[in-house]
């Protein structure tokens, strides 16, 4: 029996063949180039000619690397951070942290006494402080990349280099060449800054002895012994780490002879959305989103859609959508990508048919953008309105916001010479508490595990469904209802619990899902926290509805985290939900602010917990994809 693990990197494809007493009997490495497929073509010609076998004596291929769709005729992908981890484990057993510094990424992996993944962090999408930086900044000096260490064990003075950024420090190194800076102390400077880097990385997954080190600036020794001197311990390297990620692909291919794959067609196994092979969710009937009414914009959860709708007017939550970039010239460059993509569409006029917007100070981002917005209407024929949304939840906060909602209220009466009563206000409350009741019904028996629709299929439902009329709505919700009748998931997948901040991208959910778990609970404002709770039908609607909103499950801009990760906890542990995905946005410093706190609470329970901090660029897919898929990985060894 033989595996073979082909680890297609940015710089090298690797390869790496095995028996099933996980002897190596072959490996080769070769770069990459302009074409994977061209690499994967000719590492194969190699290692089959080393080995003396043909594709045909193989019992199973597993692909890895960021190129690994590239490779049609293997049995299975697995992301390289699973493999980098089953392989250090064949070399040093006793090893729990892992260095892997490849030609586009960073990362440091927590493993256990078996090699699977405990947990791991990654670098961004950003080439800083990897074999690509040192590519160029070798290529700057003039000296060949093989030489960088050994020049930089000769350097003896430390010259700061600010920028990791590869742009701006090329440009560095040069002005260093121009001051008559020596090459070996440039060497020495380039190597720290790297160490510096990577040892912040570790520092976040905590750092155990023994450290390997992988990847193929493992063989950079400036880079090896600056971080010896920074994690005051002994590296231990393999004989060839950039064959390590191709090696425990192969490793893994092994341990999985045990399910006969062989006898399986060769292709990528991708798992299946739950609708694909079950009853087809019922189209999506555009129609519940149009309203004769006008429309009146609002960005937060905590504005009272049920004033809106009394009021008149059609409430629609604001979406963003990558622009053009224009609102860099009205915003700070610091702020969330979701404030920039909707001033984004101010900009460009796509709100045009708004007859106001609705703010509140969630965030000092949102204020910014509040008063740019002012600005941008010129015309004054808009309605721009801020609530001041307590952050504290109290008896004195609950009756503050009544009052600021009544205010609120009133303005709407004067701005468009309405006059809303009682009965009005509390009819529309009715309507969505209606919404609710069902939303509660129908992602009950999702979480349960009735399956006629996916999880990514729930979300967009209940993501469209804040932007729909009330009593359309409601009969679309009734219509998939009747679809869950003995419609049962029994496949062992990994479920997963996603919450955090803003997600605007229904797509993570079919990134998660797609990697081969289940999304099965979320708490998001535009997920089910924005159907969390009904409100009370009383003479006093202006205190209901403060009641409602305040008390409801809160997001990470209230004062109260501590109740809500604890609330998350417990409801994962009831569930028994394998794992939990907390996403951000960049730049939202709420949620940010908060995961120093979920992380230490998510461990002391031993739940796995993978942060992800996104943005609206479409460049950053690859680099979600590969986290998630490994986090999936991990979990999976638990659910098997």
């Amino acid at each position: 029996m033989l595996s073979l693990g082909i680890d297609i990197g940015s710089l090298s494809t690797n390869a790496v063949i095995i028996n099933d007493q996980k002897k190596i009997i072959a490996s080769e490495i070769i770069l990459t180039g302009a074409s994977s497929k061209k690499a994967v073509d000719l590492v194969l010609k190699q290692i089959f000619t080393s080995a003396g076998i043909k594709k045909e004596d193989l019992g199973i291929i597993i692909a890895t690397g960021y190129g690994r769709i590239r490779v049609p005729f293997a049995n299975e992908t697995v992301t390289e951070i699973t493999c980098h981890a089953k392989g250090a484990n064949y070399y040093f057993p006793k090893a729990r942290t892992l260095i892997d510094i490849g030609g586009q990424d960073s990362k440091v992996i927590k493993l256990d006494k078996n090699g699977n993944v405990l947990d791991f962090t990654m670098n961004d999408k950003c080439a800083a402080g990897t074999g690509r930086f040192l590519e160029v900044m070798a290529r700057t000096l003039e000296i060949e990349l093989d030489d960088m260490g050994d020049i930089s064990l000769k350097g003896t003075k430390e010259i700061s280099i600010s920028n990791l950024c590869t742009v701006f420090a090329e440009s560095e190194v040069v002005s260093l060449i121009g001051a008559s800076s020596k090459v070996e102390d440039i060497c020495k400077s380039l190597n720290t800054s790297i160490a510096k880097r990577i040892v912040a990385q570790a520092k976040r997954v905590g750092i155990d002895d023994d450290i390997i080190m992988s990847g193929g600036v493992a063989k950079n020794i400036g880079v090896v012994k600056e971080l010896e001197k920074k994690l005051e311990t002994k590296i231990y390297i393999s004989p060839e780490p950039q064959i390590v990620g191709a090696l425990g692909a192969a490793i893994i291919g092994i341990e999985k002879v045990g399910i006969n794959i062989a006898d399986k067609p060769a292709t990528i196994v991708q798992a299946e959305t739950a609708s694909s092979t079950q009853n087809p969710m019922l189209e999506y009937n555009s129609d519940i989103n149009d309203s004769s009414l006008p429309k009146i914009g609002y960005f937060c959860s905590y504005v009272p859609v049920e004033i809106i709708r009394a009021a008149g007017f059609h409430p629609v939550r604001v979406s963003g959508k990558e622009g053009d970039g224009c609102s860099d010239d009205v915003l700070c460059g610091n702020l969330c990508p979701y404030i920039k993509a909707v001033a984004d569409q101010k900009m460009s006029g796509a709100l045009d048919n708004l007859a106001g917007v609705v703010f509140t100070n969630s965030c000092d981002g949102m204020r910014r953008l509040y008063d740019a917005w002012v600005k941008m209407d010129t015309s004054g024929k808009r309605f721009n309105y801020m609530i001041d949304l307590p952050k504290t939840v109290n008896d004195l906060s609950i009756k503050y916001y009544a009052k600021l909602l009544k205010n609120y209220k009133e303005e709407l009466e004067k701005r468009f010479d309405l006059k809303l009563t009682v009965d009005d206000i509390n009819s529309s409350i009715s309507a969505y508490n209606t919404v609710r009741e069902k939303v509660k019904l129908f992602v009950e028996k999702q979480w349960n595990g009735y399956i006629a629709q996916s999880g990514h299929e729930v979300f967009s439902v209940l993501k469209k469904g804040m932007n729909a009329v009330p009593e359309k709505f409601i009969e679309y919700l009734n219509l998939l209802l009747k679809q869950k009748d003995q419609i049962f998931d029994n496949r062992k997948l990994p479920s997963i619990m996603l919450w955090g901040g803003i997600v605007e991208d229904e797509g993570i959910v079919k990134i998660i899902e797609d990697a081969g778990a289940r999304v099965v609970a979320d708490d998001l404002c535009s997920g089910t926290r924005y159907y969390d709770a009904e409100v009370a039908i009383t003479n006093d609607p202006y205190l209901a509805l403060a009641e409602r909103y305040l008390t409801k499950i809160p997001c990470s801009r209230m004062t109260n985290v501590v109740e809500r990760i604890d609330n998350v906890i417990k409801h994962m542990k009831k569930c028994s939900i394998s794992g939990s995905i907390y996403h951000s946005l960049k730049f939202c410093d709420h949620s940010l602010l908060d995961y120093p706190l979920i992380k230490k609470e998510f461990a002391k329970f031993n739940i796995p917990l993978l942060p992800l901090n996104c943005d609206y660029s479409k460049g950053s897919e690859g680099q979600i994809k590969t986290r998630v898929e490994a986090f999936i990985e991990q979990l999976a060894v638990n659910v098997a």
